[in-house]
């Protein structure tokens, strides 16, 4: 890994920076090291004080994502839902359900390739970016057009696509607003980009503090709010169309569970990685927060926070206004 930066704010550039948590590690999948989160006085932006190489990158998501441990045979294509279950789940949470039928998409960040399929299945010309190497599993048995590694609009036609999604995509970014124009780049003018991130001044995340689940050290770089989203976009020539906070109930779901098997830095957590057991003096707890997940108690928490602008996720669509 590169030395840390920790002087200017990697969306508004401004100086005045400062430590906001400290001492964070990668609570999920083990990657060694303990990282500070730093954060910006002038947009309210957070970003973590670490700094890797595309071919760090590369490896960090090949080697200790979980993907690796997906089996092809099982791979299928996220399906079309009915509005009463887009809505009861929050399905809109994820920016790939908000490209319509027939359009040009790239989708950067693709993970295993099922919204590649969601999108082929709809008419769409889709293609695809993703860091990590199992995507070509994928890829070569359904036939997907994907670059497998770092997006840069060089790599792909210019002015082509008219959607370009972002799926919790943005906080990987080294460079945000880089990212953002090389988005810019590839739409045709009119075109949109579409971005979902976790909510960095959610009430969660300044609730639980470092134990907060999307800080996901070192994987997520850049921790966004509305406003420093907002001011990512201007800075890459884009306008913001609409912001809203959409979170799946779920991910509240998860939260309880990580609280649950939190691991000592550098090591797999038993609920994100598979193949570990349970601590016996958390089964039950376990069973309890699964519970009332069944009986809707995520979905209640999910919808009331979102209501009061406080939810886990934002979803933002950013518009190419320029020729």
């Amino acid at each position: 890994m590169s030395e840390p930066r920790r002087s200017r704010c990697p969306v508004c550039g401004s100086a005045g920076v400062g430590p906001s948590l400290t001492g964070l590690y990668d609570d999920r999948y083990g990657y060694p090291g303990r990282f500070d989160l730093f954060a910006c006085a002038a947009c309210g932006h957070q970003f973590l004080d670490a700094v890797f190489s595309a071919e760090e990158l590369q490896q960090l998501y090949t080697n200790f994502y979980p993907r690796a441990e997906r089996q092809l045979e099982q791979w299928q294509p996220h399906r079309e839902l009915g509005a009463i279950r887009l809505w009861l789940g929050r399905g809109r949470n994820a920016v790939f359900r908000w490209v319509p039928r027939g359009v040009k998409v790239l989708d950067v960040g693709c993970g295993f390739g099922e919204s590649l399929g969601y999108h082929r299945a709809r008419g769409c010309e889709v293609w695809g970016v993703e860091t990590d190497e199992n995507i070509r599993r994928v890829a070569g048995r359904f036939d997907f057009k994907v670059h497998v590694g770092v997006f840069r609009a060089a790599d792909f036609p210019r002015d082509y696509f008219d959607f370009v999604t972002l799926d919790q995509v943005i906080e990987h970014a080294a460079d945000p607003v880089t990212l953002l124009r090389d988005a810019a780049a590839v739409l045709r003018p009119g075109g949109t980009v579409l971005v979902s991130t976790p909510n960095a001044r959610s009430l969660m995340a300044r609730a639980l503090g470092p134990r907060w689940a999307h800080w996901h050290t070192p994987y997520h770089l850049q921790l966004f709010s509305r406003q420093s989203l907002a001011a990512a976009a201007q800075a890459a020539g884009l306008r913001v169309r609409w912001c809203r906070i959409l979170t799946s109930p779920q991910w509240y779901h998860f939260q309880w569970l990580h609280l649950l098997s939190r691991p000592a830095p550098g090591v797999p957590s038993a609920f994100w990685t598979t193949g570990r057991a349970w601590p016996r003096t958390r089964w039950l707890a376990r069973k309890f927060f699964s519970g009332l997940n069944r009986l809707g108690f995520n979905h209640a928490v999910s919808f009331v926070f979102d209501h009061l602008g406080q939810g886990d996720n934002l979803v933002m669509a950013l518009e190419r206004t320029h020729g």
